[in-house]
């Protein structure tokens, strides 16, 4: 794929060559020198300071670090899968593996060890069959959310049951919460301590409003669309 104005040109080994922006290197001063040839017959480089190795033109769009970025920016922003395969033409497996990749790399830690009120609720999409529920086919996304400082502190993604809401307080355990808010499931009833466990809407107004804003974001947890049902691996990625 050419990169159009962004090549910057160097010269290594006497012959002036084009290659691709700074940002992808980390050296400030980069020494550009020809370092073999790639199994699809492509000239490789290398920095000799940072080491990095670039390819002249990328053969295939999905391989360019600008498009994986971009693929993050669009699914953040309401894009579907077909959508992002469609406008950046790649294929929906890059689109799905640049996803997944992304998704096995967050790791939420919390800001502080202290919360005062913890706010809980679990989201539902489609998985299989658009008419049937995530939890229809025994899924679900429950998360823990504080409304102080406006961040997710834990997430879990399975079955809709006790056991997926056990496996949220375990992720809550290191951390001193006076109240846990929730809607009037059974299974939060059963798994979070009576004595610091308050129940009902007007608790959960701040998390409902983020369900609705992720919503809104990620085009896979709309609750009407005409998009088509997402395997199970990639919702959890979502």
């Amino acid at each position: 794929m050419k990169q159009g104005s962004e090549l910057c040109d160097y010269v290594s080994n006497n012959s002036k060559v084009r290659l691709p922006p700074l940002f992808l290197c980390k050296s400030t001063i980069p020494l550009w020198e020809k370092n073999g040839i790639k199994k699809n017959k492509a000239q490789n480089y290398k920095c000799t300071d940072c080491k990095k190795q670039f390819q002249h033109e990328y053969l295939y769009w999905g391989a360019d670090i600008n498009i994986k970025r971009q693929i993050i920016k669009m699914l953040v922003h309401g894009s579907g899968v077909t959508d992002i395969a469609k406008v950046l033409s790649v294929s929906k497996g890059c689109v799905i593996r640049t996803l997944v990749k992304t998704g096995t790399q967050v790791n939420l830690k919390s800001s502080k060890k202290y919360y005062h009120k913890v706010q809980i609720d679990e989201l539902h999409s489609f998985v299989g069959k658009k008419e049937k529920k995530v939890w229809t086919v025994r899924r679900a996304i429950i998360y823990a959310y504080d409304a102080e400082t406006d961040e997710i502190i834990a997430v879990t993604a399975g079955k809709r049951s006790k056991k997926q809401v056990k496996d949220l307080f375990k992720r809550l355990n290191d951390l001193t919460i006076d109240w846990f808010c929730t809607d009037n499931w059974k299974a939060f009833k059963e798994v979070l301590p009576y004595e610091r466990h308050l129940i009902g809407k007007q608790f959960t107004k701040t998390i409902e409003g983020v369900n609705t804003s992720l919503r809104n974001s990620c085009k896979r947890l709309n609750r009407r669309t005409t998009a088509r049902a997402a395997p199970k691996f990639l919702k959890e990625s979502l």
